[in-house]
This record gives structure tokens, sequence and C-alpha cells, in this order.
């Protein structure tokens, strides 16, 4: 959503003169007298009125004098974390659900009872009993790069250049996402927002912290993407 401005300008009078004594009659544009009350030449009144205010009217939903505080930005990622693990854990079971149905080897199962087998010190082994050697096996590559990293790219990248501008957190907490010039960010902004988001947790989280002290209030990964984060208007 752009945001669109208004500008409403009143002035009484359209031109000055360059030096002392000379006057350009508001109406029929001409220089008249500067003494005079009124036009000699058309009669209008010849009076200036100093210049009004150039008004500014916000149009649209968001509001570009208050940014997303930091509580706001909490408050909608817990929201969205929360969404994700939810939807995640539906994913799973109904994809091995359908496995199980088709009598095929879930990925998603097999990585779970590896970890199990991990943890308990027991031999790792596939959906056939074979036994697993590899330190790290694809099972679990799959499952965790689909479930934590291509589900979460789509849901960020996708919301924030969506219409809403915002995630179903964002929704909640009335907050949207931004480019630096007030409009919507594109689908390839919001990926390099979302891959950016990784440099804010190597940093032990201090990207994320950062909004409270900066002029923007920009996180890291904002700063990265050039993207700006307003309140939402009531």
């Amino acid at each position: 959503m752009k945001f669109r401005y208004i500008e409403v300008i009143r002035i009484d009078y359209y031109h000055y003169g360059k030096g002392a004594g000379r006057m350009y009659c508001p109406k029929c544009g001409r220089e008249t007298e500067s003494g005079g009350r009124f036009c000699q030449w058309c009669g209008a009144d010849t009076r200036v009125a100093p210049p009004k205010a150039v008004l500014r009217k916000r149009v649209g939903d968001i509001s570009t004098e208050q940014y997303a505080g930091l509580g706001r930005r909490i408050g909608s990622g817990l929201i969205d974390i929360l969404f994700l693990i939810l939807f995640d854990m539906i994913a799973v079971g109904v994809i091995s659900v359908i496995s199980a149905f088709l009598q095929r080897p879930c990925p998603f199962s097999e990585s779970i009872v590896m970890l199990y087998q991990y943890y308990r010190h027991v031999p790792r082994t596939d959906a056939y009993g074979n036994v697993i050697t590899a330190a790290l096996p694809s099972q679990i590559v799959f499952s965790a790069g689909v479930l934590f990293l291509f589900i979460p790219w789509i849901y960020f990248a996708w919301l924030e250049s969506s219409r809403n501008q915002a995630t179903l957190g964002k929704l909640v907490a009335r907050i949207a996402v931004t480019d630096m010039q007030g409009s919507r960010i594109t689908f390839a902004r919001g990926t390099l927002r979302f891959f950016a988001m990784s440099l804010s947790f190597l940093t032990l989280c201090v990207g994320f912290i950062i909004p409270a002290f900066t002029r923007y209030k920009q996180g890291l990964h904002d700063i990265i993407a050039g993207t700006l984060m307003f309140r939402q208007n009531p």
C-alpha cells in the first residue's frame, strides 16, 4: 500500500514584485502601485495576506508518524512462531497419515524416530530397518530444511509482500512492513529481509533489539533489506 498525500495550498496572492514599490495584482497579474488598496487596472483588492501553511492530509491505513516499537515487534514475532509450530505439527501429522495410507516412508516421521534413537543412544534405522551410520541423515536434513527454512521463508516473504503487508502476528499487532518510501515491498525484498534475520540470530539476537535505539526503529534485517515497520491506524 502506498502512502499517498494530498497537499492543499491556499495562498491569497500570486506574485510579489522583485523590487521595492512594485506589486502584482492577484487577479489580473498586472503590475500596479504598491501603495494603493485596489488594482489600477481591474479594481481588485490588492492587500496581501500572509501565506498560509501547506496542509498535509494522510490517506490510507498506515500511519507514517508512528513506527512499530520493540514491544509490538516481539509480540508479533511470538505469535508468528506459535503459528508456524502449530502449522508444522499439523502438516507433519497429515503427511504421516497419508504416507501410512499409501504405505510409503515419511521423511518427517523417520526424522522424529532417528532423533529419538540418537538421544536414546541406540542404532539409527530407516523405515526398512537398515542401520544408518551417517552423522546427519538425509531425512533429517530434508525435514529441517522444509519445516524450519522453506515454510517460514514462504510465510514471511509472501505475507509481508501481500496486500496486507503483514504476517498473521503483525496483523494482530497492527503493524505493516514497507520499503523506505512507504510502499508495499516485493517478494524479493521480503526474501532478503527473511534471510537477513539469520544475521540477527548470529548476533545473539542483538539485531532484534536494536529497534529500541535506531532512529526509524529498524532491526538489523530491516536495515539490510531497506524496510520499515509502521503501526496501522485503528
